[in-house]
């Protein structure tokens, strides 16, 4: 196998990026994040239409030509992160005022979490996780481990220790289980959503925010 192969590279993109809006969200202002990730999702939509209909749109165009899987449109990807993303956003800060924290520890979860499973698991994983046919033990351990630490880091910042490790450990194994068994869906739009509402609920079962 290659190790520089069009899927790591997609996955290294997706792993940069993701981070990077990640930390973009963070420190932004809530209207501010929610503007970003709206514009996000409407330019990645309006490009993925443009590269369709045949236009060879600056930058993007190399990207997606370079790194975009050979059976998904154009961009599709990126656009689903974007739409994934202000959805998670709008249902849990808007309507349950889910602290911004545990979004972007979704965020995160959905970054490194799926990077490092499909990444490396194509690569490190002999054994199937029962009832998949891609998803490997090594890919999907090490995507929780690395989602985990990921998710921690936005956490500590509202959370007491204890409490960061069991909310991080919550969503990144919710994340994974996800990533691996909801599979008709673009997990894009899944993880986000689904590791989210995972910590809020644990987190508002123990105590520990108020919705």
């Amino acid at each position: 196998m290659v190790f520089w192969d069009l899927e790591s590279k997609r996955q290294s993109i997706h792993l940069v990026f993701g981070v990077l809006f990640a930390f973009i969200v963070y420190m932004l202002k809530p209207e501010q994040s929610f503007a970003f990730l709206l514009g996000g999702a409407a330019l990645t939509l309006l490009l993925s239409l443009e590269i369709s209909e045949g236009r060879k749109v600056p930058v993007f165009y190399w990207v997606v030509r370079h790194t975009e899987r050979a059976n998904n449109k154009p961009g599709s990807g990126v656009t689903w992160y974007f739409f994934g993303v202000l959805l998670t956003f709008s249902i849990f800060y808007f309507y349950f005022n889910v602290p911004k924290e545990i979004i972007v520890a979704s965020m995160l979860i959905l970054a490194i979490g799926d990077s490092v499973c499909t990444g490396l698991g194509r690569k490190l994983g002999r054994r199937l996780l029962p009832k998949t046919q891609t998803k490997s033990w090594a890919g999907s351990g090490l995507g929780f481990l690395f989602s985990f630490l990921g998710a921690s880091v936005p956490l500590a910042n509202i959370f007491p220790p204890e409490q960061t490790v069991t909310i991080a450990l919550i969503g990144a194994a919710v994340g994974m289980l996800t990533e691996a068994y909801l599979r008709k869906l673009n997990d894009n739009l899944t993880i986000p959503v689904v590791s989210c509402a995972a910590m809020s609920l644990a987190a508002y079962w123990l105590g520990w925010i108020a919705i």
